[in-house]
């Protein structure tokens, strides 16, 4: 690797580097390589702490222009790939996603823009072997993109590391179409903002002493049914697997897309030889890396992760938590294909699940007992993942999985909508928290103010 030519895609997040880009540029600079571009888009504010990072060793470049404000993830990608083919690199490494986006859509978007290969969510890397975030083992084989987990700090050059100059590349020299890029040429756009009020319910504090006389209460009570559509209908949707009864819930006519054993390009053909105006995937980890591929190849608007969809009976609105989760917005495509990857609980028949978040991974061998005790599944939070205590196929989340228990027990939990939208269809929810005012207690039916 240390002869591989690498380009870096960073983002700056409020001011500061996108940690899951400063483990990609981290784990470019222990690859030995001395051929490291890292290029962000962003506006011209961004070059001084462009410049930082020349300390590094790297290059700096920063895309800015006019022309490239407002974009989309697939204006994004448009955007970022129109550079990097210029460099024609052995890799491009970039963060899994962004902390305020949470989309996980452009990596896999630019692969397909490039025609490289994506390796999606490394885990750890030697030479040219990486683990991924589902446990499998492959080889680094050129002309690929690989997305990086948040597995390595950035570390800061030493005091005596000087500064270089950083290039910066308009639309004067990339000559990317008008509707192409930035605003105009993004597909997708916000129709409107809105409190996330979703999930929202009638907390009773109470003393964890009580903990298995609620757990039984609740296992008497019926499943919740999930609230069903009752609006306009499209007159047809395709849909990828599990999004089968979203897609039935919205449209006249449902039909399934095969996407089984088929490439990005290969489903791509199969929608413009369909017609197909409206797809829905499953946010399933291989779909989620799938459908923006076929997004950057159809030109299609493609919103992630939608917790809710609607329609007025010709155009489809998603409806996603937005700005780290803090707010929901409701967005629509403007191009002639809209796709959607949507929440599908799995799990669904579990009576109890114990779920672990980050204030409670020290307690995690008492917690798994009382699940053991329950025949209960034994979850987490996307920190617990992070921090390495628990596996990722047990993470709850939007970049995890939905579940639809009778009782979810949530313990050291700190409440984040990215975690609660997808348990937000458990029967009961039990939060056992030290923090009072953690807003888990928002979401919960019982709270429980203690260290387990």
């Amino acid at each position: 690797m240390n002869n591989a030519k690498i380009a870096v895609a960073v983002k700056f997040c409020g001011g500061d580097l996108n940690p899951f880009d400063g483990a990609a540029l981290e784990c470019a600079l222990r690859t030995g390589s001395r051929d490291i571009t890292a290029v962000t888009m962003a506006p011209e504010s961004a070059i001084p702490r462009m410049k930082q990072l020349t300390r590094l060793g790297v290059r700096a470049v920063v895309l800015t222009d006019a022309a490239f404000a407002g974009a989309d993830t697939l204006a994004t990608a448009r955007t970022l790939a129109a550079y990097i083919k210029t460099l024609s690199p052995d890799y491009v490494f970039c963060g899994r996603q962004s902390t305020d986006g949470d989309t996980a859509q452009v990596p896999p978007c630019l692969a397909a823009i490039l025609g490289y290969g994506i390796v999606p969510s490394v885990m750890s890397i030697n030479g040219k072997q990486v683990n991924l975030r589902g446990g499998e083992s492959v080889g680094l084989t050129g002309k690929q993109v690989v997305t990086f987990e948040r597995i390595a700090p950035l570390w800061f050059p030493s005091m005596r590391s000087a500064c270089a100059a950083v290039q910066t590349v308009g639309n004067d020299v990339l000559r990317i179409p008008a509707d192409k890029c930035g605003q105009k040429g993004s597909p997708t756009r916000v129709v409107k903002v809105f409190e996330n009020t979703a999930g929202r319910r009638n907390c009773e504090f109470t003393d964890y002493s009580r903990l298995d006389d609620i757990i039984a209460d609740a296992l008497k009570k019926q499943r919740i049914r999930p609230e069903e559509y009752t609006g306009p209908v499209l007159r047809k949707v395709y849909y990828v697997k599990e999004a089968a009864d979203v897609a039935r819930a919205i449209a006249a006519e449902a039909e399934e897309l095969p996407v089984d054993g088929k490439s990005a390009a290969e489903i791509a053909e199969t929608i413009r030889s369909s017609g197909a105006r409206t797809v829905l995937w499953p946010d399933s980890a291989e779909m989620r890396v799938m459908a923006p591929q076929v997004a950057g190849l159809t030109g299609a608007g493609l919103c992630a992760d939608c917790t809710r969809l609607k329609t007025d009976g010709e155009k489809l609105y998603m409806i996603r938590p937005a700005a780290g989760g803090s707010v929901t917005a409701e967005i629509e495509c403007r191009a002639p294909v809209t796709m959607a990857t949507v929440r599908t609980a799995c799990g669904s028949n579990d009576d109890v699940i114990f779920a672990v978040g980050r204030g409670a991974e020290h307690a995690l061998p008492q917690i798994r007992a009382y699940a053991e005790k329950y025949g209960a599944r034994l979850m987490c939070s996307r920190a617990a993942v992070d921090d390495g205590v628990m596996p990722y196929e047990c993470q709850v989340g939007l970049t995890g999985v939905s579940v639809a228990p009778k009782v979810y027990v949530a313990i050291g939990i700190s409440g984040a909508v990215q975690h609660m939208c997808a348990a937000e269809r458990a029967g009961t929810v039990i939060a056992v928290n030290k923090d009072k005012n953690a807003r888990i207690f928002d979401f919960a039916d019982y709270g429980m103010v203690t260290e387990v």
